[in-house]
């Protein structure tokens, strides 16, 4: 075997090791290596995706309670990300984030999260029976951007609440931008709470100084990384990090029933791949977070288009932000972000991360170079000609969900989810109670909370969503669901 594996990838190298021994495998999973799998299926992915598919055999280890390869690849990562102990998650980020949260609280405890949180977050505290205390989060209404909590705003809530909590804090959000980290956790540390941090987008800032600071660098006790977003890991992949010791057994016993006992060994792999492509990988980051700077100014010359550098910061709560993510405010053109997309795809074969009223959102990384930014530079600039020739619909107004006041909390998220529901039409909805999640995405902002009373604001600002050409899962179904009788 190559050293390269053994030294650099120990679970990879594991599973090669494994796979070169020619056993007669008669277990799980059931195409046996190949030998049972449809032969198109077999001869489109290679004989290696098949062989490399395997189960918990001797000498591979357990996820659940790794002691072999996958533990020596959880510590390698460990040491790479600066934690005291690496979990692999191959049910997504979600499964670190609801592990935590169901680990440091219980019912009626409080869970202090900005509105703007991902919905794993308040799957949690449906979960867990917490109490959640909303922060509020200011946008920019210029560039239509939601911002972040500040460590001012932060300290206040903590030393008004009275106790311990949980604190959730998001780093970096979906465009992009990072708040003043530092400051937060020394809030939370100032009030006795601990820290998760929902880092799914931001994997790769431990890679250079040109990315915002590390959420474990700037004190959280816990972080979450969706590895697959912008390193090379497969879909679905991520890692848990925790920076203490304490709690380990029991995020542990957690994970054991938000992620599946059968993982994949593919998924896993494919997570020290990343870690060791990550490690080794700065100058390609480099490359990437200048590659963007640089499309920024040259995106920024095309007519009615704006690629935001150092403007993102004037954004509130906003103190850094990720280079590499590529936010175009399309908003000049008179059209939604919804459109461009989908001009950008017909037209160009160009598609977009992200797209919401006002921006689209492109990812680059080490993939990318020259060619690939000449590519989406010619997209744009073909898409804001064509609307300069009139080829374009008026521009309109945009709702902002961060604009609706927090609504009250009549019941706690699990209470409100387990409780009685029915379906009501819209119109019919004002003052009961919402038994469900309601997140327009992008960005996915809750609008409406488990537990929360509905207010006329919400509905005035989903029927304005919905005419712009936003959705939300759950539309479809033409009603939301309220807890009866509220």
């Amino acid at each position: 075997m190559n050293s390269i594996w053994e030294k650099r990838m120990p679970l990879a190298a594991g599973l090669i090791s494994h796979s070169a021994q020619g056993y007669l495998g008669c277990h799980t999973p059931g195409h046996k290596q190949g030998r049972g799998a449809l032969p198109e299926w077999r001869r489109l992915l290679g004989d290696r995706v098949f062989q490399l598919d395997l189960t918990e055999l001797p000498g591979l280890d357990n996820l659940h309670d790794s002691q072999g390869i996958i533990r020596e690849a959880e510590e390698a990562a460990a040491a790479y990300f600066g934690a005291r102990r690496t979990f692999f998650l191959i049910n997504g980020a979600t499964a670190g984030i609801l592990a935590v949260i169901m680990a440091k609280s219980r019912p009626g405890s409080k869970v202090v999260l900005p509105r703007t949180s991902h919905q794993a977050v308040i799957h949690g505290l449906i979960l867990s029976g917490a109490q959640p205390v909303y922060l509020p989060v200011r946008s920019s209404a210029e560039l239509g951007l939601p911002g972040h909590v500040t460590e001012a705003e932060l300290n206040a809530c903590l030393a008004g609440l009275g106790e311990e909590a949980l604190v959730v804090l998001l780093h970096p959000n979906y465009y992009g931008l990072a708040g003043e980290m530092r400051g937060q956790v020394a809030a939370a540390r100032r009030h006795n709470c601990a820290v998760l941090a929902d880092e799914a987008h931001g994997a790769h800032f431990c890679t250079s100084s040109l990315f915002p600071i590390p959420a474990l660098e700037a004190g959280a006790d816990f972080a979450v990384q969706s590895a697959h977003k912008v390193l090379g890991s497969f879909t679905q992949t991520a890692f848990l990090h925790c920076r203490l010791e304490n709690d380990l057994e029991r995020v542990r016993e957690l994970l054991r029933i938000v992620q599946s006992s059968s993982p994949s060994y593919l998924l896993m792999a494919s997570l020290d791949a990343a870690r060791c492509q990550c490690q080794t990988g700065k100058e390609g980051w480099e490359a990437a977070a200048r590659l963007g700077e640089k499309l920024r100014l040259r995106i920024s010359r095309l007519p009615g288009v704006l690629a935001p550098g150092e403007e993102l910061l004037q954004t509130p709560g906003a103190a850094e932000y990720d280079p590499t993510r590529l936010v175009v405010n399309i908003s000049g053109l008179r059209i939604t972000g919804f459109e461009a997309a989908e001009w950008l795809r017909r037209r160009r074969k160009i598609l977009v991360e992200m797209a919401d009223l006002q921006n689209l959102v492109f990812i680059l990384g080490p993939a990318d170079g020259e060619q690939e930014a000449d590519i989406l530079l010619e997209g744009l600039g073909a898409m804001a000609a064509s609307c300069s020739a009139g080829g374009c619909k008026e521009r309109r107004g945009h709702p902002d969900p961060l604009r609706l006041p927090v609504p009250r909390q009549a019941m706690t998220p699990r209470d409100a989810f387990f409780a009685p529901h029915s379906p009501v039409e819209w119109e019919h909805a004002c003052g009961k109670i919402a038994a469900e999640l309601i997140a327009p995405y992008p960005p996915g902002t809750p609008v409406i909370c488990p537990g929360e009373m509905i207010r006329e604001e919400a509905l005035d600002f989903l029927k304005e969503w919905e005419a712009a050409g936003g959705v939300w899962p759950g539309k479809s179904r033409g009603a939301i669901k309220i807890v009866t009788g509220s």
